[in-house]
C-alpha cells in the first residue's frame, strides 16, 4: 500500500525523520492487518478468473526480477474505501487517510484491492504486483531475514516502479506520489 502525502511546509531532518518513521508503520500495518471483526470481503467470483490470471502473470514477473521462489498464492478479494480504510487504520479518521489501493494481509494470506480494481489500468495493476510482492516477501524469507518493514515496503516500491518502467509507464514515481530521497529513507530505517 502506498499513502499519498501532500505539499508540506519544509521540516527539519528530525521532524521529517519522525514523520516517516510514522507513516512507514502505518504503511506496515497493511502488510501485518488485524482482521476486523464484521468486516466482509465482497468476492466478485465473476473476476476470479481474471485476477487469477493476472495474479499469475504478475507473480511470473516478480519470481524473474528477485530472489523469491514459487510460492502459493493468497486469495484476492474486494473491499470498498471505507472497509479498506478500517482495516489498513483502525480507529483512524477516515476524513484524514489517502486513497488505499490495495493491501496484504499476512495473517490471512489475502489481498484486498478497492471495489474501483481496474485490471485494464497498469496502475492498478501495478498495487496488485506490490501487495504480491509483500506476499512473496513473506512467504520466502523467516522472520529474521526479512529485514526493515520500511526497507521491505521500499523494496516492493521499487519493484512497482521497475514493472511500470518495463510496461512503459516512465513517470512510475509522480504516479505513485513517491520520490527517491523517501525510498533511500525507507531503505535505511531501522526494524
Amino acid at each position: 500500500m502506498l499513502l499519498g502525502r501532500a505539499n508540506a511546509p519544509v521540516q527539519s531532518d528530525a521532524a521529517s525523520q519522525s514523520a516517516i518513521t510514522v507513516w512507514v508503520f502505518l504503511l506496515w500495518l497493511v502488510v501485518i492487518l488485524v482482521p476486523v471483526a464484521g468486516a466482509k470481503a465482497e468476492p466478485h467470483n465473476a473476476r476470479a478468473p481474471e485476477l487469477s490470471a493476472l495474479a499469475d502473470t504478475l507473480s511470473d514477473w516478480i519470481i524473474g526480477q528477485t530472489r523469491f521462489s514459487e510460492t502459493e498464492l493468497p486469495d484476492i478479494e474486494f473491499k470498498t474505501q471505507i472497509e479498506l480504510a478500517e482495516l489498513s487504520f483502525p480507529g483512524f479518521s477516515h476524513d484524514l487517510l489517502p486513497s488505499i489501493r490495495g493491501a496484504y494481509d499476512a495473517r490471512s494470506v489475502v489481498i484486498y484491492l478497492n471495489t474501483s480494481f481496474d485490471s485494464d489500468s497498469l496502475l492498478d495493476n501495478s498495487y496488485l504486483l506490490h501487495e504480491l510482492m509483500h506476499h512473496f516477501q513473506v512467504q520466502n524469507l523467516p522472520p529474521n531475514l526479512r529485514g526493515s518493514k520500511p526497507a521491505m515496503e521500499a523494496e516492493a516500491l521499487r519493484a512497482q516502479l521497475k514493472w511500470l518502467e518495463q510496461n512503459g509507464v516512465p513517470d512510475g514515481m509522480r504516479q505513485l506520489d513517491v520520490d527517491e530521497k523517501t525510498l533511500r529513507m525507507l531503505e535505511a530505517s531501522p526494524r
